[in-house]
């Protein structure tokens, strides 16, 4: 890559409102990444209060994704009042942050005995609720006054009825033109604020009409952009998911320019954001924390090498068929639900064991590697429940070993646990072994 430098915003330079030109600042503030996607930082500058009510329908095009996400790791964007709860399942349960399943009710359940008499096991989340259910349902459910004998064992076999992450099957009619709308507005918003020139181009007039006043089908727009390298999935910390960002690609060999929007590390939606484009290949890069901390996205650009920049988007395709639509979109929602979601969770835990070690001692000694090690083969273990199979612990030790787990205490003795070097050789470590066990 030439020419590799940090951007300042430039939203302030903007006096009319990208979309309508209707006189800047507004009143109002808007996010540059969605509040329901745990943004947090917001201007006035980009656009005027008009054009940002327009769309608060279309920004909850994202929920459902990002709601199990959050749910998973176990924040909150700005606007929640607390970690998204995920109820609309079927069955018995519903599920709390950290993806810890929960009963929606008492659950009752028979079995005939082989003398022919039927016998009820009631499964409750607290003994509380057992208590709750006794005084006011168990005599018109069992058609009989239990005697306090019964009542007291009923109380003494409840027991906090919580599982630890699933796969969870998940189907949703998914309306991808607000979503491809929504997608381009964060990136329109990303380019007015770094580069305001660009976005009342009228190269971007196509686009900026379609987010704004759902002009024109979302197919016109959308394509499957598949990148061999991307700015996005290269950040190597214990971050997570907690961070969203935008690329923008100027491609002269494909004369297009190309927005990708990347929600939570996990949702991505390449956008069309202006044709017959011919002149120097580039790369916007914008990210945001989800920390709440208000501060502004960063933005790095960058100049590629006209022949270079083909291995960074080996492939562009627009959506040719229902099809592959319906291809596309639910395999990304079963795979959010049946692999990310239970391993997201599971990862989560693994952190937040990990903050608390850390706690225990600030630097790095043969103590702390150690109950690192444990963390990692509980997280094993508890991949092994969710997927189903049966993971070989001693295996799980000897790729530790492989990898030089062994050596991190003396690599690192007296350092600091937050020392980012140490970060990321216990991220790259972690990551080494899971790939051998795919």
């Amino acid at each position: 890559m030439n020419c590799f430098k940090e951007l300042t915003g430039r939203a302030s330079e903007l006096k009319l409102c990208f979309y309508c030109s209707n006189s800047l600042p507004a009143s109002s503030q808007e996010h540059i990444f969605n509040a329901s996607w745990a943004g947090s930082h917001q201007t006035g500058q980009l656009i005027c209060n008009e054009c940002n009510q327009s769309f608060s329908r279309v920004d909850k095009a994202f929920l459902i994704y990002t709601s199990a996400i959050m749910n998973a790791w176990s924040f909150k964007g700005k606007r929640h009042q607390s970690i998204p709860i995920i109820s609309r399942l079927e069955g018995n349960y519903l599920i709390e942050a950290g993806a810890k399943l929960r009963l929606k009710e008492p659950l009752i359940e028979t079995e005939t005995q082989p003398n022919g008499q039927i016998k009820s096991k009631i499964s409750f989340n607290s003994r509380g609720e057992a208590k709750r259910w006794l005084k006011g349902h168990a005599e018109s459910y069992l058609g009989k006054v239990l005697s306090q004998e019964e009542q007291d064992e009923i109380i003494r076999q409840a027991k906090l009825r919580s599982e630890d992450a699933q796969p969870q099957k998940a189907s949703a009619n998914l309306n991808l033109q607000e979503q491809y709308r929504s997608a381009a507005h964060t990136i329109l918003k990303c380019l007015g604020f770094f580069i305001p020139d660009l976005v009342c181009h009228e190269q971007t007039k196509e686009v900026r009409e379609f987010a704004r006043y759902d002009r024109g089908d979302w197919q016109l727009f959308a394509v499957e952009a598949e990148q061999h390298f991307s700015l996005a999935d290269q950040p190597v910390s214990l971050l997570g998911v907690h961070h969203n960002s935008v690329e923008i690609y100027w491609c002269s060999y494909l004369r297009m320019v190309i927005g990708v929007v990347t929600i939570l590390n996990r949702v991505k939606r390449a956008v069309v954001i202006a044709k017959d484009y011919s002149g120097p290949d580039r790369i916007l890069y914008v990210c945001e924390d989800t920390h709440g901390s208000g501060k502004p996205p960063s933005a790095f650009q960058a100049e590629i090498n006209s022949q270079d920049f083909s291995l960074l988007i080996i492939r562009i395709q627009y959506f040719a068929s229902q099809t592959r639509i319906n291809h596309v979109f639910q395999s990304e929602l079963s795979g959010l639900t049946t692999i990310y979601y239970p391993i997201d969770a599971l990862t989560a835990k693994l952190i937040k064991t990990i903050e608390e070690v850390n706690q225990i001692s600030v630097q790095v000694d043969e103590n702390i590697v150690e109950k690192y090690r444990e963390a990692f083969l509980d997280l094993f273990t508890n991949l092994g429940k969710v997927l189903g199979k049966s993971i070989d612990l001693d295996k799980v030790l000897s790729k530790m070993s492989d990898y030089g787990f062994e050596t991190l205490t003396h690599r690192f003795a007296g350092r600091k646990c937050s020392d980012k070097e140490f970060e990321f050789s216990v991220v790259k470590f972690l990551k080494n072994v899971l790939n051998e066990f795919e």
